[in-house]
């Protein structure tokens, strides 16, 4: 379906056709070519092209060699990943995360799907004797991981089908499912419950779950996630807290909203 971005007649500058083509691209599921771009935009093609070059230099915008169409580069990745974790509504999201983490004695991790891989916007460790601290470096897997399989099985079946193309995966742990088969089989199984967790997958002795943070439009667009030692928070007592976690991960979900309509919390 087609979508017409209209602007006022005052609003005509380079910068603000450029921003709008970013917002067009960044609300697309899929790849968009640029006559798609132009008529979206209500701008001639050869200004679309010049805009969408512009922004390819400095790494905001990619096209695909092949089929010339235009996603999201890795510049815009980083800038919406800082721009997350320093942007207005980082302090009532870190009192949100800070309350669950005292009320469960848990870490509480806030995760995005960044081209392909996990990445952590920000987290807060737990006060327990007994905690997990991971280094802000560490590599986390995306099919061990419960945040990571939850956005990946919430994601567009061609991101989903491009990463279980690289299977089987290696196994962190015993208990880390490694093929193709069970992975699609985990994907259906978390978009059927709407969560997922990772019982020991990642780290011996550790579980995490996972629950969705969604944008306006029911998109997942990140994952909030507790984790703690098998010992003093199993997996069944997680199960037990979903509706906590996910009541603190909707109140985070709008507050980003909030911010993003209004510019301001109400």
């Amino acid at each position: 379906m087609s979508e017409t971005i209209s602007a006022p007649a005052d609003e005509r500058s380079p910068v603000h056709k450029a921003l709008r083509l970013l917002a067009r691209i960044a609300r697309s599921d899929e790849p968009l070519a640029l006559p798609e771009l132009s008529r979206a935009l209500g701008l001639p093609k050869p200004t679309t092209f010049r805009l969408a070059r512009l922004l390819e230099q400095v790494g905001y915008v990619s096209q695909d060699p092949l089929t010339r169409r235009y996603t999201l580069g890795p510049g815009f990745d980083e800038l919406a990943l800082n721009a997350l974790r320093n942007g207005p509504a980082q302090h009532r999201r870190q009192e949100l995360m800070n309350r669950l983490a005292v009320r469960l004695g848990v870490r509480v991790n806030l995760v995005l799907l960044k081209s392909g891989k996990v990445s952590f916007v920000e987290w807060v460790n737990s006060s327990s004797p007994l905690r997990i601290d991971l280094q802000p470096g560490l590599p986390v897997p995306v099919h061990c991981s419960a945040s990571g399989k939850l956005l990946m099985a919430f994601a567009p079946d061609a991101v989903r089908a491009r990463f279980l193309a690289d299977a089987p995966f290696p196994a962190q742990t015993s208990a880390t499912l490694c093929t193709r088969a069970a992975l699609q089989k985990e994907f259906e199984r978390i978009r059927r419950q709407g969560y997922a967790e990772d019982c020991e997958e990642f780290m011996a002795g550790v579980n995490c779950l996972s629950v969705p943070i969604r944008n306006p439009a029911h998109q997942v667009v990140a994952g909030l996630a507790v984790m703690a030692p098998q010992a003093t928070f199993p997996i069944e007592r997680c199960r037990e807290q979903r509706a906590v976690i996910q009541a603190c991960a909707d109140a985070i979900a709008a507050e980003m909203a909030d911010f993003a309509s209004n510019g301001r919390r109400r």
